[in-house]
């Protein structure tokens, strides 16, 4: 008579941009029931299913991590591209504390929102972001990019003015 000894193993990574990227493996063994009077043979049988699975989990998620050929591929315009840094560094702003860059997603929506935004143009929102936070928009951090968005969405509405 034989068993079945399912292992698994899950693991997801954390992408920039606020992404991430996940991999499972599964792998299912049948083996004689006698392997559970040797439990040593056993144990040595499901460490080596969850090894196989780690590493078939790790080199799948190695194709989706920043700085490899395959990740992050999609195109962005090139005015608001930012890179990401793979050891997470800090840029400097203009008050001399330490902050991330505002994302991709973020600066994308941005972008969105200033065409809805009637007379509005790039140059405008600039000055108003610098006499607002003393950046221009593509230095912007996450917490300013979410206020200046907020704003976006109030000039839309009418609610709003940006002006320099």
């Amino acid at each position: 008579m034989t068993i079945k000894i399912n292992v698994g193993v899950n693991k997801k990574i954390g992408l920039p941009d606020y992404g991430s990227a996940g991999s499972h493996c599964n792998i299912e063994i049948e083996a004689d029931n006698s392997i559970l009077d040797n439990a040593d043979q056993f144990l040595q049988r499901v460490q080596d299913a969850c090894e196989l699975a780690r590493q078939s989990v790790d080199e799948e998620l190695a194709h989706h991590r920043p700085g490899t050929s395959t990740a992050n591929t999609r195109a962005e315009p090139q005015q608001q591209r930012q890179e990401y840094s793979n050891d997470n560094s800090r840029s400097n702003n203009n008050s001399g504390g330490n902050r991330y860059i505002a994302s991709a997603k973020q600066q994308q929506f941005i972008a969105s929102l200033v065409k809805g935004v009637k007379g509005l143009d790039w140059k405008t929102l600039d000055k108003y972001c610098n006499s607002k936070w003393g950046n221009n928009t593509s230095q912007l951090s996450p917490k300013q990019a979410s206020e200046l968005i907020d704003d976006l969405k109030a000039a839309k509405e009418g609610r709003r003015e940006i002006a320099a």
